[in-house]
């Protein structure tokens, strides 16, 4: 690690370390206030674009878009590993979903409020989901792991790019941060397989759509006491 270049000892720390802190810190200060979820997502979006470009120029600058796993796969094996990684995906939020409901866990708050309730919000939702998708694939898949297995193998670079996704994800609550790891290994592993990014990004995007607007109101766990601590009323106001 110590003989990589200065960009790629900047980007990792920022990406494996000050990212999850920041995400971590700012849970309690975002739990005191009200959630307005379009200057949230207009400013989600933003600094997402910000982190995809930068981990893009700088894993690209010696060996192009290879070095990112921006290669290309034939339509069958592109279809069939986009599939099998959503369906993971899902399939991993509707398990945690039956273990929450087993052990009485509620959800996240700001999970529940996060997510959007008119055409409006949808619509802006879908584009945060296309370059979250995009720029965390880029970043976390495409160009932490190949930086990391010199130093950790494989196996390492799939596990602590892993876990560090999921503590990007704080604001969904414990479980929520096991079962994004979860998600961001399987969609690690797809990666690694196939090499190649693509699947990963589209499986990604397809997942945020389908939990954040399709689905939603089937996979949030019921609400404990729908008039106590919750300021909005079920989905589909719009």
């Amino acid at each position: 690690m110590t003989g990589l270049p200065l960009p790629d000892l900047l980007l990792l720390a920022a990406l494996l370390v000050a990212m999850p802190v920041v995400a971590m810190a700012q849970i309690p200060l975002i739990g005191e206030r009200t959630i307005e979820r379009l200057p949230a997502y207009w400013s989600s979006v933003a600094m997402l674009a910000m982190l995809g470009a930068i981990s893009w120029l700088v894993g690209t600058r010696a060996d192009g878009l290879a070095a990112i796993g921006l290669t290309s796969l034939a339509p069958a094996p592109f279809i069939g590993w986009t599939l099998g990684l959503t369906a993971a995906g899902i399939g991993i939020i509707v398990l945690f979903r039956h273990i929450a409901l087993l052990l009485g866990a509620d959800e996240s708050p700001l999970l529940r409020a996060l997510l959007p309730r008119d055409p409006q919000e949808r619509t802006v939702f879908a584009l945060l989901a296309v370059t979250a998708g995009s720029a965390e694939e880029i970043a976390y898949r495409g160009y932490a792991i190949p930086v990391l297995i010199p130093a950790v193998g494989s196996l390492g670079a799939l596990l602590v790019t892993s876990v560090v996704f999921g503590v990007l994800h704080a604001y969904q609550g414990a479980l929520g941060m096991v079962r994004t790891s979860l998600m961001g290994a399987a969609l690690a592993g797809g990666f690694l397989l196939s090499g190649s990014l693509l699947p990963a990004i589209a499986a990604h995007i397809l997942i945020d759509l389908l939990a954040g607007i399709v689905l939603a109101d089937r996979l949030l766990l019921p609400l404990v006491d729908p008039g106590v601590g919750d300021e909005h009323p079920p989905f589909r106001e719009g």
